[in-house]
């Protein structure tokens, strides 16, 4: 059975305590296997422990693959009993390499495509105990084997985790390899952004675990997971809702379960759930039926307490905490807003009923910086400008629409190509944060808020408000475009850096903005997405990503603000109101405003 692994989750993450608990009458995969080109196939068998699958090269004996893989050429007598049918390599035969046996860098790699929440902790490494059979494979010995230097007795490791109850570690609990007992190629990891020693996950009632019957499912007590429960069948592991009355296949499920909002994908995975679930019209769904949603899809909050995804989730949210930083700003005193639309020039945006993105996002831009300046004492910039109407606010509902908006670079960037125009954004941004904005003004009161009006699927409404996720930003970025080495702005800063200290505090500053946003259109009666309105990335079926404006930007509270759907029509017709438009600028300042004097 082969799981692939995607960039954000491993095979194990997403499915090593979704594929069973050993009951009777599920079936179960025999081995798990994951691909680590150019180099070979992880596999890991029930009963075993996991391997490098490799290809012999002609004329390779065990000592030139031990010299190969393992780095040493004393491993070979152990690599050939690990290999016990295989007489000689040869080449059209894949010969077995112990995980404990690889050289270190390979033996980082698969680590880390392993247990990819595994991480260096203050005084060692935190690994998680995934043991994806639940036959104990990761035993003392075997840990010490794989993280921890030779000599190293598994009695050690034990002591080192009292927590830690019976004879061998248990599963879905993490353990401590300390520094003294640490192979070097794991203590050379970057030190996680908490550096708490793990604790022992304490439940207060029975864990649900995920148990396959043939095609029906058997809920079991102390089930956590809310409105889903959850099984395995011969694709694999899912979760199984129950429609209610009026409820539709796409807003109950898809949305809300799997996060999903543009149209098309809401529309592709609605028909992958029909397919797994049986269902041939998706419009003519009887009340109470059980539809089957793959566990991949479905968010982390949903999923059962012990599943390692939840188990992750659960713990990077009491990690963002300790990295609030809360400021005091009475009216914004002292603080710098940069203020952003989304698209402009020949790049429209969203384009539903005859009305543009671009247009009607900059016209709340313009009401925001108004407000911004009546009412605050903030320092406002902008990165984007309207040269026929500049920021003036005309006063009508429907706004003309035209293509001469720039930014503000020098030169001026005309916006006549989409990504030069994307990145050139956060250039300006940053070099407003690097080279204007005085020396002596914090990281914690600089304010960037780009202005958005999304097309999603049409069950969807309401404002959303994106902030930038701090394990999908890099460390290190450098945009590529076409023309963009002519503006000062690319040329004085072509390299982004962040370090993981700042991604989380940018993470948890912009998480209590979009917070205290949301509340204000709450209060100010201004529709908000019912489900997860702050999200901290965009979902494209599998596939996720933070938005190029908040992932590159230095600006410590960062959002994006969606502020309607289009492809919603009530929404669209708020957007093309003038007074819907200046009580949703109102609040946006309010909710700026609130973030900042404890509100």
């Amino acid at each position: 059975m082969r799981w692939p692994l995607t960039r954000a989750q491993g095979f194990f993450l997403i499915l090593a305590l979704a594929i069973g608990s050993g009951s009777a009458g599920g079936s179960q995969p025999q081995s798990l296997e994951m691909d680590l080109s150019p180099h070979g196939l992880i596999r890991w068998d029930r009963g075993g422990e996991p391997s490098l699958l490799v290809r012999p090269r002609r004329g390779d004996g065990w000592l030139s693959l031990a010299a190969r893989y393992s780095g040493v050429s004393s491993t070979a007598q152990a690599i050939n009993q690990a290999n016990p049918r295989i007489r000689r390599p040869m080449t059209d035969r894949r010969v077995r390499i112990p995980l404990e046996l690889l050289r270190a860098d390979l033996r980082e790699q698969c680590v880390k495509g392993l247990f990819p929440i595994d991480r260096r902790v203050e005084n060692g490494m935190e690994h998680w105990i995934l043991d994806p059979f639940g036959e104990h494979t990761e035993s003392w010995e075997w840990l010490a084997a794989v993280f921890a230097k030779p000599g190293t007795a598994p009695g050690d490791l034990k002591a080192a985790n009292p927590h830690v109850e019976g004879a061998e570690p248990k599963r879905a609990l993490p353990v401590l390899i300390p520094d003294r007992y640490l192979l070097a190629v794991f203590q050379s990891w970057p030190l996680s952004v908490s550096t708490q020693t793990p604790t022992p996950i304490v439940q207060s009632e029975p864990i649900p675990r995920l148990v396959a019957v043939g095609t029906r499912l058997r809920s079991e007590p102390g089930d956590v997971s809310g409105a889903l429960s959850f099984g395995v069948d011969d694709q694999g592991g899912f979760a199984q809702y129950r429609l209610r009355r009026g409820e539709a296949l796409y807003s109950a499920v898809v949305v809300r379960f799997t996060g999903q909002l543009h149209a098309s994908q809401v529309n592709a995975t609605a028909r992958e759930i029909a397919r797994r679930s049986g269902i041939k019209d998706v419009t003519d769904i009887p009340v109470g039926f059980r539809v089957r949603i793959p566990i991949d899809l479905v968010l982390p909050e949903f999923l059962p307490m012990d599943h390692a995804r939840r188990i992750a989730w659960e713990r990077e949210k009491k990690e963002l905490a300790g990295f609030l930083e809360v400021v005091r700003a009475t009216d914004l005193s002292g603080v710098h807003v940069i203020l952003d639309a989304g698209h402009g020039g020949r790049d429209t945006g969203a384009v539903v009923g005859g009305v543009w993105e671009s247009t009607y996002a900059y016209d709340i831009l313009c009401r925001v910086k108004e407000n911004l300046t009546r009412h605050t004492r903030a320092t406002v910039w902008t990165t984007i400008k309207d040269r026929s109407r500049e920021y003036t606010i005309p006063d009508r509902d429907r706004l003309r629409q035209d293509r001469d908006q720039f930014l503000l670079t020098y030169p001026e960037h005309t916006l006549q190509e989409s990504t030069s125009g994307v990145h050139m954004r956060w250039y300006l941004a940053n070099d407003i944060i690097l080279d204007r904005i005085p020396k002596n003004v914090p990281r914690s009161k600089v304010v960037f808020v780009s202005i958005h009006a999304d097309s999603l699927h049409a069950s969807v409404r309401g404002s959303m408000v994106y902030v930038p996720s701090r394990y999908l930003r890099r460390q290190t970025y450098q945009a590529k475009g076409r023309g963009m080495n002519k503006h000062q702005e690319y040329r004085e800063h072509p390299r982004v850096q962040f370090s993981s200290t700042f991604s989380a505090k940018a993470e948890a500053s912009s998480r209590h903005l979009a917070g205290a946003i949301i509340e204000s259109l709450k209060r100010n009666d201004i529709p908000v997405h019912p489900n997860k309105p702050i999200r901290d990335r965009v979902r494209r079926g599998r596939d996720t990503y933070v938005p190029a404006v908040l992932r590159y930007s230095l600006a410590q509270n960062a959002v994006l603000v969606e502020c309607s759907n289009m492809a919603n029509a009530d929404d669209r017709a708020n957007l093309t109101d003038q007074k819907w438009r200046e009580a949703f600028s109102l609040a946006l300042v309010e909710g700026i405003a609130s973030a900042f004097n404890g509100r």
